[in-house]
């Protein structure tokens, strides 16, 4: 990738800075009505549409013309195409979010300060993952992001999380300015950045590969994703290159690894997925060992990783993968069954994890006070 030139790196810095006004608007607007009100306004223009509200908050309407609003550059078969790559990933897919893309999120001091602050993140990161991989599930579900799928739903009631959650870190004196602003565009952005271009580069680490039509396809239907979480629109990714261009940005603007981009990982990697492994120390060891490969000795000595052995099981994996990638191209019908499948395997992770809960995107009432004391010391 070229260097960048300084004058693009202090364009794009600005967005450490820029929120999403139009979701902080409806956040504050509910915050002036009576308790549950503005999670029940929420619910009922989602479901039935903004008019079906009785004298709403002008900040709702100004949120859902945005919302109600499809840019003239979705394609809808695409969207679709684009969320059958990911269904198809299953459980590479799982392992590439989280041993490749989410490891290079934390890694962001700035970034991972919302985490710390408010998701109990140290504390249930199993929970608090199959939550995001539901999001990503509802997403890439044909027509999941069309108005009234549940897609298109969770992706508004993640933004409006969000924005309360900003009202509470700016409300709370915890947060410093040099951060920058909680759950800022740069923020939103690479998480956009990390379910699209970084799912398509841990995967190609990983041996499989993807066709370009595959990949531009999920990377069209993560940018009208990022459209309705209220991503600003130079920073929705349309092609690989402008991915390489963003991912390096945001890398450049994030700041170095801290501790708690490190007390993250330990999280992440010891978190257990499946009740029979509550406990056990290899499946972190093996976690470990092909998130160092794929991450690169940098990143992951400077996030703190222990060596492992295991990073040569990548390498080992690249040809089953490889093979895979070819089969589903060539052989009919392949590819039609490796999506059902590897749709059946995220929904198994979930409903394995959650254990019958459900993943209501709920907008909080007040900070994780414990991660906050446990981060000032």
């Amino acid at each position: 990738m070229p260097p960048i030139a300084a004058e693009q790196y202090r364009n794009f810095a600005r967005f450490q800075n820029a929120v999403d006004p139009l979701a902080d608007a409806a956040a504050a607007a509910f915050a002036e009505r009576s308790a549950g009100s503005g999670r029940r306004m929420l619910e009922s223009a989602l479901d039935h549409g903004i008019g079906a509200i009785d004298d709403p908050p002008a900040a709702l309407v100004d949120l859902f013309k945005q919302l109600d609003t499809i840019p003239l550059w979705v394609d809808w078969d695409r969207i679709d195409r684009g969320g059958a790559v990911f269904l198809r990933s299953g459980a590479l897919g799982i392992a590439v979010l989280n041993l490749f893309s989410l490891p290079i999120m934390y890694s962001s001091a700035d970034g991972n300060k919302p985490l710390v602050f408010t998701s109990h993140l140290l504390r249930r990161a199993p929970r608090r993952l199959a939550e995001t991989a539901r999001f990503v599930l509802a997403s890439s579900r044909p027509g999941g992001l069309r108005r009234f799928a549940e897609g298109f739903k969770v992706t508004v009631r993640v933004r409006l999380m969000h924005a309360q959650v900003r009202r509470l870190l700016w409300r709370s004196g915890r947060w410093k300015p040099e951060w920058g602003e909680p759950i800022n565009q740069l923020y939103m952005a690479g998480t956009n950045a990390a379910l699209s271009a970084g799912l398509i580069e841990g995967m190609q680490r990983f041996g499989f590969r993807i066709s370009n039509a595959d990949a531009e396809a999920l990377l069209h239907m993560w940018r009208y994703s990022g459209y309705l979480a209220g991503i600003d629109s130079e920073l929705l990714i349309s092609t690989r290159n402008e991915a390489r261009v963003i991912g390096g940005l945001i890398r450049d603007a994030g700041g170095l690894p801290d501790d708690d981009s490190r007390a993250l990982i330990v999280a992440l990697m010891n978190a257990p997925y499946h009740p029979k492994l509550e406990g056990a120390q290899w499946p972190a060891t093996v976690c470990y060992g092909l998130s160092r490969k794929l991450i690169g000795n940098e990143l992951a000595d400077a996030l703190g990783y222990p060596r492992s052995h295991w990073t040569w099981a990548v390498g080992a994996m690249r040809p089953f993968f490889a093979s895979a990638a070819i089969a589903q191209r060539v052989i009919p019908g392949l590819r039609g069954w490796a999506t059902r499948v590897g749709a059946w395997i995220w929904d198994r992770m979930i409903e394995q994890v959650l254990a019958g809960a459900q993943a209501e995107f709920r907008l909080p009432t007040q900070l994780d006070k414990q991660a906050a004391q446990e981060r000032q010391g």
